[in-house]
């Protein structure tokens, strides 16, 4: 049975659900995520797409019908209040919402099930990287959509439209996030996050000692994940009238995948030198 310990905040358990393959050159996700050199960059993927997912929830809810693309809790709960209040639109915007959610994370985790579970860092680098490239897609229709309709809050069909493709979107982003198996880090919504928080907290309260360093780096991203989800809503609610508001999940996500094709210090130390005889 394998224990995770709190004070690795990136180092996965071995799970069955991801598969590993036969002993070869490549390490598996779990494996990949316990380089030092790796959990920098992984933590940067994790707070970008934590950011998008603010970002596109804050803009669904202001100006989609007051529903969420990414945070599914809310979203079930007002289809529960569009039900008894009779209020069949929020009720179909919700219902969209959850399913395209759902089709998203099922499409997601089957492609990652399909990639090569045992490969070498940067292959895993390449893989993200084109697993991401289908949400920059999708977050890139949904900026055209959104830039080419005018009167938005008038046009029914096209929010719909556009929560199906933010929904799609961040259920492939939470594929990918959950398939990491990092304790209370999920990105889409962060009450796992605040729950495993409240933990760390306890758990230094009851063991205070030298170990403590860990369990606080550990503590810090998981408070700055819910201070960068915080913040973003925050200036997009102050900015969702400006032009390019839609626009910035579309520059994040390219961010993040230029960070994972980025080469790391540690491989361009490993590469041969070429000899000067």
């Amino acid at each position: 049975m394998h224990i995770w310990k709190p004070g690795k905040l990136l180092t996965l358990p071995h799970t069955k659900a991801m598969s590993t393959a036969p002993a070869g050159n490549g390490i598996t996700l779990p494996d990949l995520l316990t380089k030092p050199h790796e959990r920098g960059r992984i933590a940067l993927l994790i707070l970008l797409l934590t950011l998008t997912a603010a970002w596109i929830d804050m803009l669904s809810y202001l100006s989609l019908g007051r529903v969420f693309a990414s945070f599914m809790t809310g979203n079930l709960l007002f289809i529960g209040l569009g039900v008894v209040q009779g209020n069949s639109g929020l009720l179909i915007r919700a219902l969209v919402a959850v399913l395209a959610f759902l089709v998203g994370v099922t499409f997601g985790s089957f492609c990652l099930a399909r990639a090569p579970q045992q490969q070498s860092g940067p292959a895993w680098h390449q893989t993200f990287a084109r697993y991401l490239l289908m949400e920059w897609l999708l977050l890139l229709v949904y900026a055209i959509i959104w830039r080419v309709t005018s009167h938005l809050s008038q046009q029914a069909g096209v929010q719909i439209l556009l929560l199906c493709v933010a929904a799609l979107g961040m259920g492939l982003q939470g594929a990918l996030v959950w398939a990491f198996k990092i304790p209370g880090v999920v990105a889409d919504a962060l009450t796992a996050t605040l729950i495993t928080l409240g933990q760390r907290f306890a758990q230094g309260l009851e063991h205070p000692g030298p170990e403590s360093q860990e369990w606080r780096w550990s503590c810090l991203f998981l408070a700055l994940l819910c201070l960068i989800y915080v913040a973003s809503a925050l200036v997009v609610a102050l900015t969702s009238a400006f032009m390019l508001t839609p626009v910035v999940p579309v520059i994040v996500v390219t961010i993040a995948i230029v960070a994972l094709l980025f080469p790391s210090h540690q491989a361009t130390r490993s590469l041969p030198r070429r000899s000067t005889t």
